[in-house]
Parts: C-alpha cells; structure tokens; sequence
C-alpha cells in the first residue's frame, strides 16, 4: 500500500511533466522560467500578494507581471536574463541610468520578518509569558525542559529557534482564542 506522501509527489510528479511538455522551449532556464510562471507564481506568490492586498483594501499591480512584458521576457535569450552569475541581467543593465550601482547589484535581501530580532527585543516578554506560562504546559503535549531551552538559548543569541518559537506562539495563541473567548457556537448549545 502507497502512503500519502508517495502518492502525492507522484501526482506533483504528474503535474509537472505535463506542464514542462507544454513550455515551447529547449532551453534549460526557459523551461525553469516556465515552470516557475506556471506553478509557485500562481500557486503560491502571487496568491499570498493577492490575499494579504485583498485582507487591507489595496489594489496591488505588479508592473513586471505584465503578460506582454512576461511574453517579450520569455522569448528572450538566456544570456540576456543571466550573464557571469548575475541574474536580472538585462534589466540591471537598462536601470544602470537611473540607480546606484550599490543598490542594482547587492546581495538578494528576500522579504523576511525579522522574528528572530523581535524575539530577543519587542516580543521577548510576549514570548517568555505564552510559551513558559501554564497554557502550554497545562496540554501535556510539550517537554517544558526543551521549550525553555529554545526561548532561552534563543534569547541568548546561542541559537536562531525563531521558528519554532513562532509554531509554539501559534499554537498558545489558537489555544486562547479557542478555549478563553466566548464560542462562536454559543448561541447552539443554549438553544
């Protein structure tokens, strides 16, 4: 018997040949491109840009999503998207007028919330309260040695346990928010 798990990547499998047989491309970065535009922009990026926009009343455009731009982008060589390393190629270079080189062509810096940082700062109470505080240990589901051991190895700088941190932190926040505010079914169980 197949898991799941063997089951889904065979189906990711699936998907994903069928999508590279329709890329009308040999071209090995092409066809990534292709891949990309048709999978985790539309699955996944675009989606959350779209929903968080959506959440806070925005109308968000994303200028270089611009299907004529994408389409003229696509047919163009590799050498043009990527040249010594240097991705964006053609577009650092056609922007080389009008910004520094020192902002063109830093390191990728990526759109990470700085939970590590808020952790040992802003959020340092905040955390010590809802993960060493008796709703977490009152489930029984946590070693409560190890739990202190990543807020306090955290905050120490020993370690980065940002992440997990932020699992516990949600799972104490859905515990409030499930078992210390009124229901939302309350009105059923008077009835």
């Amino acid at each position: 018997m197949r898991s799941r798990r063997s089951s889904e990547a065979t189906t990711q499998s699936r998907y994903f040949a069928g999508t590279r047989k329709k890329a009308e491309t040999s071209d090995r970065l092409g066809l990534v491109q292709y891949l990309d535009l048709h999978t985790y922009l539309v699955g996944d990026i675009n989606t959350k840009v779209d929903r968080a926009s959506m959440a806070h009343s925005l109308e968000v455009r994303e200028p270089l999503m611009d299907h004529c731009l994408v389409e003229w982008l696509a047919s163009l060589p590799s050498d043009l998207k990527v040249r010594a390393g240097e991705g964006k190629y053609l577009l650092k270079k056609a922007m080389e007028p009008y910004l520094p080189h020192d902002i063109l062509y830093r390191p990728k810096m990526g759109f990470a919330v700085p939970l590590a940082r808020w952790f040992r700062g802003p959020l340092r109470n905040r955390v010590r309260e809802s993960l060493l505080g008796d709703r977490l240990a009152d489930t029984g589901l946590f070693n409560l040695r190890y739990v202190r051991h990543l807020v306090e190895s955290h905050e120490s700088g020993l370690r980065d346990y940002s992440a997990p941190i932020w699992t516990l932190l949600m799972f104490e926040s859905f515990l409030r928010a499930s078992f210390e505010s009124p229901s939302l079914y309350a009105h059923e169980r008077s009835a």
